[in-house]
């Protein structure tokens, strides 16, 4: 009979479990890193329409962890960025070329992506107001009854905003 140091039948110990677990401990911990923005990405031919300077957000960008990429009207370099309830919620990457840190504003009143916080550099954004702070755009107040942003409070399934399914 030969001698086996483990068990054949699929259990796999004490040293094999705690290995199993160390390994699970550190691709979770990975796999709950944060989503870093800040990355540069591609957008082709942001400026191309008409060549009026305009901000785009494209998605899917499949070089980004959240599939969104930024490109702000009149900069050169577009970059990754994720939805955001504040600047907090903006983690750079090591590799961003954003020297100013991110800040959590609205880029874009129309689209999919209307009147939704985006994480932006902040290298690329207009000056804050004297507090510090970046304006909301008037065409975001979801009180205003003609802003028709599906991604405003109440529109979507309201049979006053029909194009908000």
């Amino acid at each position: 009979m030969a001698f086996h140091p483990r068990p054949t039948n699929g259990f796999l110990g004490i040293s094999g479990f705690l290995s199993l677990l160390g390994l699970a401990l550190v691709l979770g911990a990975a796999a709950c890193k944060g989503n870093q923005v800040g990355r540069m990405c591609f957008i082709n031919n942001p400026e191309l329409d008409g060549g009026v300077p305009q901000t785009i957000v494209g998605s899917p960008a499949l070089e980004c962890e959240s599939s969104i990429c930024l490109h702000i009207a009149g900069q050169v370099t577009n970059m990754c960025t994720a939805r955001c309830g504040s600047d907090s919620d903006c983690e750079a990457s090591p590799e961003s070329p954003c020297k100013g840190g991110f800040a959590c504003v609205v880029q874009t009143v129309t689209g999919d992506f209307c009147c939704e916080k985006l994480c932006a550099c902040r290298d690329q954004l207009p000056s804050p107001d004297a507090g510090g702070t970046f304006t909301e755009p008037a065409a975001c107040d979801p009180k205003n009854s003609t802003n028709e942003c599906c991604n405003l409070e109440g529109r979507r399934g309201n049979p006053n905003y029909p194009l908000c399914k």
